[in-house]
């Protein structure tokens, strides 16, 4: 960590210009939103960090949903559950490699979690589902920016609606639906591809509690509001730009593999 910190130092010190990049991802976005330091020390210092176990599980358990609903587009069946948990098994198996636990973290026991809450989302939400796409990829042009914005949908189902799959250790508001960038995005991107609105936005969020529960929050989205994110886009890209780069204290630096680097800022 200290040669990480180091290194950053000689980033900032010699006042490295952001590069040309080809585009701005949706993930770049939310990351200078929430913390425009981290996306310093990642995207301009090219600094990475091992993902923690809430990561490494999230990606373990989108990657087996997403496999079950790329069959399912033609097949219109769900895999048996015991192959999507043998999907999940070796996802966490090659992404725990890369991880970085707590010490009062047990690995077994996260990739235990990991199975319940899939078996709870295969219980109750994949049968009523039939994907039309699944991981979509979006390159858009606003007409603000210098940079297209580009991102994967995790799924789009046969009546339209955009669905975002999350793990989490809490609940999410009731209105996450109704303010999530990410969906805002995702909505101004479908509009992009097909030429007219989405059905509605939807988060679909695994929680892991003692008993897994499965929330299914739903939201619209305005042309206001899409405004709006082209507006924010535009904004979040004059500071990068700018090299306008600080540290946002707040819940989120929790877990944040930055927090030795942020400190020595």
């Amino acid at each position: 960590m200290a040669g990480e910190a180091s290194d950053a130092a000689a980033c900032r010190q010699a006042g490295a210009a952001v590069s040309d990049i080809p585009h701005l991802s949706v993930t770049q976005l939310k990351t200078y939103v929430h913390c425009p330091l981290q996306y310093f020390l990642r995207y301009v210092c090219h600094l990475k960090v091992p993902p923690g176990s809430e990561v490494t599980l999230g990606r373990a358990v989108h990657g087996a949903i997403g496999d079950n609903y790329r069959q399912k587009i033609a097949s219109a069946r769900d895999l048996p559950f015991s192959d999507v948990a043998d999907i999940f098994s070796t996802r966490w198996e090659a992404e725990a490699k890369e991880a970085a636990f707590e010490k009062d973290e047990k690995p077994g026991e996260i990739k235990d979690q990991g199975v319940q809450l899939l078996k709870t989302y295969f219980d109750e939400v994949a049968p009523h589902v039939q994907p039309l796409e699944v991981e979509r990829e979006f390159l858009v042009n606003l007409r603000t920016t210098k940079h297209p914005v580009k991102g994967y949908i995790d799924l789009i189902d046969s009546q339209g609606n955009i669905i975002d799959h999350k793990t989490t250790k809490r609940s999410y508001p009731q209105d996450a639906a109704e303010k999530d960038l990410q969906l805002t995005a995702y909505a101004m991107a479908y509009r992009a591809m097909h030429g007219r609105p989405e059905n509605g936005v939807r988060l679909d969020v695994m929680v892991r509690n003692k008993q897994p529960k499965i929330q299914q929050l739903n939201g619209r989205r305005s042309e206001s509001q899409i405004g709006r994110f082209i507006r924010l886009a535009e904004q979040l890209e004059n500071g990068i730009s700018s090299g306008v780069f600080y540290p946002n204290e707040s819940y989120l630096c929790s877990g944040c593999g930055y927090e030795g680097m942020c400190e020595k800022w």
